[in-house]
Order: structure tokens, then C-alpha cells, then sequence
């Protein structure tokens, strides 16, 4: 039966003021992982902003912007004049281009992880991507990895990221490791907007290979960059999806 939640009802963790993590990823990170326990159901209603915010003690904008990532990812309908409902698991089955892919799999329910092909740290090159042409002569990180859910292979990625604000990030296991999760908890570098381009191919000898897939088989082929709070490009990346078996989505929100 669906209720109506209060704050009293859930087992809600206050965010810590002294944590380099932001405190909307804080609340945000709490509340996804209430909307996958026990504590609530599909067509719950989540306690009011207000609540939320003096429960957490922080602001309500805080508040908002958590739930707001949460509405994107499809795991909550703020619906006016009602409430915040809980969506079903059922309806979660795809994958976001608003969220890092690591968690995006893990909320699909699946494990992820990756293999690295090739990692090289070098200067930004004339040659690399238009995209970089500010960055001529600066380092970076080119990685190279397929990306799993499970033991299945979902991605084919080819990422460089800057390596001005994160100068020994090639130390860093990316087999095993999230890189936005790294570039926010190692380096405190967060993350406030990503693009992406996206068009569509067939798959070459090598992506079929790898992705498990047949030859001439759809591919999504996704061009993105993330960029810092300054707006600073900090990463961007072409990877090429399996259209198979996942739906990608993207969404975009009004200020008006």
C-alpha cells in the first residue's frame, strides 16, 4: 500500500559539514540508496523539501537540487500539487547520459567494471580533439577501457582528461575505479555539467570483437565532456554503446 513518508519513518543520515564530498551529493547519495532499501515502495510519497532540509541541515536548495538528479535518473516523479513519488525498479532499466556510467550500471543493478586497453600519459597534441586546442602542450590521461555490467560488455570508451588539477591520476586503477568518483574524492573536483553529441554507426571487425556483437551490428557513438564548476573542461571522451539490449536517455531541464 502506498503511504505517505515521513522523516521520522526513514533512516536518514545527516551530511557532514567537513566532508570535501558537496553536500547535495551527500543527500543525494543517502536518498538513492533509501529509494533501493526496504523502507519505501513504488508509489510512495517522499516527505516535503522542508522536511527533507531540516532533516539533513542543510537548505532547501540543497534539497532540491538532490531530488532534481534523482527526477533525471527516473527514480522519482515530482508531480505538482502531490508530491514526490517513488518510481518502480521496473521502469529503471536504462541508462542515463546525465550520470557516470559506474553509476549508472550499479542502479541498474548490475556490477560494473572495466578492462583498461591502453593507458598513456603525454602532452595534448595538435592532432588530438578540437576540443583540446585550448590545452595544446598541457598533460593528459588517454584511456582506453571496455566497460561491463556484469559480464556483459556495454561500452567501447576513449577518454582524455586534463591532468592540470589531477597531475597523478594515471596511478590510479581504472579496471576497478570510477573516474568522476576519483576526480570528486582524491582531488575534490566536482563535476557540474556534461554535453554529449550522439550519432550512430555500424560496428567495425574490432568493436564487434569487443563488444560481443556482430558485425555491422548499431552502435550509439556518444561524444562527451564534463566540465568543472568554472565551466573548465576537465575530460571528454568517444565511446561506442551496444544498441542491443540499452536504451540511453538524456535529460534536458528548463530554467523558466
Amino acid at each position: 500500500m502506498c503511504a505517505q513518508l515521513t522523516v521520522e519513518m526513514l533512516p536518514l543520515t545527516v551530511v557532514k559539514n567537513s566532508s570535501p564530498v558537496p553536500l547535495y551529493y551527500q543527500v543525494e547519495a543517502d536518498l538513492r540508496a533509501l529509494l533501493d532499501s526496504k523502507h519505501v515502495s513504488a508509489g510512495d510519497l517522499l516527505p516535503p523539501e522542508n522536511e527533507l532540509a531540516e532533516a539533513y541541515h542543510v537548505g532547501r536548495h540543497t534539497v532540491r537540487t538532490a531530488l532534481s538528479r534523482l527526477v533525471n535518473d527516473g527514480l522519482i516523479i515530482r508531480k505538482a500539487g502531490h508530491g514526490t513519488v517513488i518510481q518502480s525498479r521496473e521502469k529503471l532499466h536504462q541508462f542515463s547520459l546525465d550520470r557516470s556510467f559506474t553509476n549508472q550500471i550499479s542502479e541498474m543493478g548490475l556490477h560494473p567494471h572495466s578492462v583498461v586497453l591502453d593507458s598513456e600519459t603525454r602532452n595534448i597534441l595538435p592532432t588530438d580533439p578540437r576540443l583540446l586546442t585550448k590545452k595544446i602542450g598541457m598533460p593528459c590521461l588517454i584511456l582506453d577501457r571496455l566497460r561491463f555490467g556484469d559480464d556483459e560488455p556495454i561500452g567501447l570508451q576513449h577518454s582524455y582528461v586534463i591532468l592540470e588539477h589531477c597531475p597523478d591520476l594515471g596511478q590510479t586503477d581504472f579496471g576497478t575505479h570510477s573516474l568522476y568518483d576519483v576526480l570528486m574524492r582524491q582531488y575534490h573536483l566536482t563535476i557540474t555539467e556534461i554535453t554529449h553529441t550522439i550519432s550512430a554507426i555500424v560496428a567495425d571487425e574490432r568493436q564487434a570483437e569487443l563488444l560481443q556483437v556482430k558485425h555491422s551490428s548499431p552502435l550509439l557513438v556518444v561524444n562527451t565532456s564534463a566540465y568543472l564548476e568554472n565551466h573548465e573542461l576537465i575530460e571528454c571522451s568517444l565511446t561506442y554503446y551496444r544498441a542491443d539490449k540499452y536504451e540511453y536517455t538524456t535529460t534536458q531541464t528548463s530554467s523558466h
